[in-house]
């Protein structure tokens, strides 16, 4: 029996060592390949997210965290890992849909097929979870391509503007939608990419200040208030953070 076959729902993933991860990853694109090959289907998407699925699945508790994808055809992975391993039929009758759909699992919040959407249910997901007093997270995967979406923005300054939205944003910046992404915010997420030891210099960096005795934590924090301009100086992320978005 493979791992994938073992996996009925995401707490199976909780079990499984780094090494059996690795494989498990392994396994899915195999079994996509096979399926979607005999099926037909949106095989280049979910390629692409098969450790990010692996992932989120991992750290977040779905159904209670709600996991939301922006562009529906990529959540095969996501249906895997969710008890849905009969692709026989496969966007057919009587099959498992090429989309999310809630009537398959209470794993799938939304029903969505193309970009630019997620980010608004989000925000609307998020905004329910506080007036109910509900403390499941809600997570938005949306790539690089739907950013460029005028839906995405709306939903971002609306996001930005509660300003306590507990909601958490996934950029899944691969430079791809179904071509390279192209235009201004395409150079800006280029930009990011050449900068990630940025975070590893801050990581590092509170790490030791915090372990000198008494008056580590506050040089942490008093140094924390000036590190937006540091930040810019060496990473350019001012676009999300003038939003009141952490990157």
């Amino acid at each position: 029996m493979t791992i994938l076959e073992t996996i009925r729902g995401p707490r199976d993933l909780k079990a499984l060592s780094e090494a059996e991860l690795g494989e498990l990853s392994k396994e899915i694109r195999e079994f996509l390949v096979h399926a979607v090959s005999r099926t037909g289907g949106h095989l280049g998407p979910n390629l692409g997210v098969v450790e990010l699925s692996v992932a989120l699945h991992r750290v977040f508790e779905s159904p209670v965290d709600r996991i939301l994808w922006d562009t529906g055809h990529q959540s095969y992975v996501h249906k895997l890992l969710t008890g849905r391993q009969d692709f026989s039929k496969l966007r057919g009758k009587g099959g498992l849909s090429g989309y999310p759909s809630r009537e398959e699992s209470e794993h799938d919040v939304i029903e969505n097929s193309h970009a630019s959407t997620a980010l608004g249910w989000a925000d609307g997901l998020a905004k329910a979870n506080q007036v109910r007093g509900d403390k499941g997270h809600v997570v938005a995967v949306i790539g690089d391509g739907a950013l460029t979406g005028g839906m995405a923005w709306e939903a971002l300054n609306n996001i930005a503007a509660a300003k306590d939205r507990p909601l958490i944003i996934v950029v899944n910046d691969n430079e791809r939608s179904y071509a390279p992404t192209i235009g201004g915010l395409a150079n800006h997420l280029s930009t990011l990419r050449t900068t990630d030891g940025y975070e590893r210099f801050l990581a590092w960096g509170k790490e030791v200040l915090q372990r000198a005795p008494v008056v580590g934590g506050t040089l942490y924090e008093s140094l924390h208030g000036a590190k937006k301009g540091f930040k810019d100086a060496f990473a350019p992320q001012g676009m999300f953070e003038d939003l009141g978005l952490k990157y």
